[in-house]
């Protein structure tokens, strides 16, 4: 079992955060995840301040543990909106996404007694969440499905621990237990899955999104602005494709404007070859659907495991001289 700062911080047991997921979560996987000694989180993006009520309190139905919501940004009187009904039902956690909420909204949550965790693509970003009243910061690289800055996660998770003194978890990239004893190694306390998850039993992905993912390899996710206007990274379709060939080339804008309405119109539709799923580059190692709890029983078993094995190879054999 590998117990870290972030499991005290969060009331947790092993240092797994889910990413909100906007498609995918929702109250049986947050709540599969808590019970699965995570921390399960519930999106805004897309939906009500009704449905968030609802997916509160059905998320409390299903758990007695810690839960978070995450507080998307779009625009100030949605930010407010939601982190009002987080105050109101009393959540402890809440994540925020690249635009944070700002030293208001964080300043009134901590009041409040709620733990803030930004999602941040840079350095500059995390060091300005912490002056902001940051609790953690969750250092997401490129590699990560949904929304996504330039950096990979491989050099931002170290700069951002060496950057901050608040708790780092890393995101972009993790799957397993390798990735969860190599986030440690570069100083972070924990992980966020995203898109392991959206291959769980308690998903609330539709079967062909799932199917995408399993299908998908890792060179596979391109990112795109077609989607929401900012970089997410998804798996291709031949419609992103063409779209983001002509965009580079700063192409005919009617044939932009004509793929644009071809992928929406996917998204509404379903249609299974055209629709865009968010994803990310380590939906090549995603192959097969399992329960959260055993999902993470494995990430911990092979991290232990490989823990061992590296503890073993750091001991230096004696050397015989002459």
């Amino acid at each position: 079992m590998f117990h870290t700062v972030l499991c005290d911080l969060l009331g947790i047991r092993v240092p797994i955060l889910q990413g909100a997921m906007q498609g995918a979560g929702g109250p049986r996987l947050a709540a599969a995840v808590s019970e699965a000694g995570g921390l399960g989180v519930l999106p805004t993006f897309g939906g009500t301040e009704k449905q968030l009520r609802i997916d509160i309190e059905q998320t409390r139905k299903l758990t007695d543990r810690p839960i978070g919501v995450n507080i998307t940004p779009m625009g100030p009187a949605f930010t407010q909106s939601r982190a009002k009904v987080a105050i109101e039902l009393e959540v402890p956690i809440v994540t925020t996404g690249r635009g944070d909420p700002g030293t208001s909204i964080v300043a009134q949550l901590k009041q409040a007694g709620i733990i803030v965790v930004p999602v941040v693509p840079s350095v500059e970003h995390a060091r300005r969440v912490e002056e902001e009243g940051a609790d953690a910061v969750v250092a997401s690289g490129s590699e990560a499905g949904g929304h996504v800055g330039t950096v990979s996660t491989l050099p931002l998770v170290p700069q951002v621990v060496d950057a901050v003194s608040i708790p780092v978890i890393a995101a972009g990239g993790f799957a397993d237990g390798r990735g969860l004893l190599a986030a440690l190694a570069l100083g972070a306390c924990g992980i966020q899955l995203g898109t392991r998850l959206i291959c769980s039993t308690e998903s609330e992905a539709a079967s062909g999104y799932k199917q995408r993912v399993i299908d998908a390899r890792e060179t596979e996710t391109l990112v795109t602005e077609l989607l929401t206007g900012k970089t997410v990274r998804t798996i291709s379709t031949p419609a992103l494709r063409e779209y983001e060939a002509i965009r580079l080339k700063a192409g005919d804008a009617s044939k932009l404007a004509e793929l644009k309405t071809q992928a929406r119109r996917a998204i509404r539709s379903g249609e299974r070859d055209e629709l865009p799923a968010v994803a990310g580059q380590i939906s090549g190692m995603v192959r097969e659907i399992l329960p959260v709890h055993e999902i993470f029983d494995r990430i911990i078993a092979d991290a232990s495991a490989l823990a061992a094995q590296l503890a073993d190879l750091a001991v230096a054999p004696e050397v015989t001289r002459k």
